[in-house]
């Protein structure tokens, strides 16, 4: 049984460790596509490049490749070494910080009910976890003919694969009055595990935005020296049309002030950078409402997940103005080309302590 034991961990050890390579190429190709379509970024000379980011980085036995810091320090007149490059982000941060061995238990939707408490959340019709289907609470076991008979008396639903998510994939929207797809065509499509859920009904704030997608508030939060930093926040928002807000799927990024209010100018899935949305809003005149609560509730909840000290959160706004939780991932993306360096005065200290101290003895 022991050696069992230990041969599964040093399986779920390469899993995570491959998982984390894999994004980093990812990454890593996709940044360099997106230097290309800025027309080359910054465009640091190479004697800048030496003295300024490998000088910073030297002491940690790291030399960043340079078209990092051209796509990060786009638009700016000097680099500022403190960017994280994403290849780092995955393989060296993360790691670090979050014990990702757990990953997927803890980022399941259909465990929210359990593991998100005190927060509005979607309301959830069906579930299916482990290959069992529950109802809404998921207190209940029911079969899957059940299932289908709870989801066809609704109108509208939305179908969220229960893990392995991201850029919008595997949502399937279902409308009663629409016949291209049956409820029992949605749940074939599903190899494993979905929540299918009410659709959120946004603020009026946000809906004027684009009303056919929500809207969300993206916050990274980070749990260090035993206080929840904040280290970015953006608005999320569909493009015209659009039923999703991911920048993946056409939608738009725009950093939120801490008074809730957006900033000028907001970043296309093409690195386009305009000051309106295409539905004709200009993004200085919008601000995000109950803000300041979204932000009190991201540092409340985080205290909750002790595994994990870099957590990004998204979150709608409903109709009342309350923060509604829709999603947690552990291993989030950076927001530095909106927000910044990722750690901006903490940097040093971070590094100092991935790169040279012992592993948090949670681990």
């Amino acid at each position: 049984m022991l050696y069992r034991l230990l041969s599964h961990n040093r399986l779920d050890r390469m899993y995570v460790f491959a998982r984390t390579i894999r994004l980093s190429r990812k990454k890593k190709k996709y940044a360099r596509k997106r230097v290309k379509m800025i027309g080359g970024g910054y465009r640091g000379t190479n004697r800048e490049y030496r003295e300024v980011v490998c000088r910073y980085w030297k002491p940690y036995g790291i030399k960043p490749r340079k078209f990092w810091y051209d796509l990060y320090c786009s638009g700016q007149d000097a680099y500022d070494p403190r960017y994280i490059p994403d290849s780092v982000w995955y393989r060296k941060i993360l790691p670090y910080f979050n014990n990702l061995l757990l990953r997927q238990a803890y980022v399941d939707k259909g465990m929210y009910n359990r593991l998100v408490t005190g927060v509005r959340k979607p309301e959830t019709i069906v579930k299916r976890i482990g290959g069992y289907y529950y109802d809404g609470d998921g207190e209940t076991a029911i079969t899957r003919t059940e299932a289908e008979a709870l989801c066809a008396k609704e109108e509208h639903l939305i179908f969220k694969p229960s893990t392995y998510t991201g850029g919008g994939a595997g949502l399937v929207f279902f409308d009663r009055e629409d016949h291209a797809q049956s409820v029992k065509d949605i749940f074939d499509g599903y190899v494993s595990g979905f929540v299918a859920q009410r659709i959120v009904r946004q603020h009026p704030d946000l809906a004027r935005i684009n009303k056919g997608s929500l809207n969300t508030v993206r916050v990274v939060s980070f749990r260090f020296n035993e206080e929840v930093h904040i280290l970015s926040t953006i608005l999320r928002m569909g493009g015209v049309g659009a039923r999703v807000d991911n920048i993946s799927a056409g939608g738009i990024s725009c950093r939120i002030k801490p008074d809730g209010w957006l900033v000028e100018k907001a970043v296309t899935r093409k690195s386009v950078w305009t000051d309106e949305h295409p539905s004709g809003l200009k993004f200085k005149d919008i601000k995000v409402p109950c803000f300041e609560k979204i932000i009190e509730t991201v540092k409340r909840l985080h205290l909750t997940l002790p595994y994990f000290d870099l957590i990004g959160w998204d979150f709608a706004v409903d109709e009342d103005g309350e923060p509604v939780f829709i999603e947690f991932n552990v291993m989030p993306e950076q927001n530095q080309i909106s927000c910044g360096p990722s750690f901006g005065e903490l940097t040093d200290e971070v590094l100092a302590a991935v790169f040279g101290g012992k592993l948090p003895e949670r681990f």
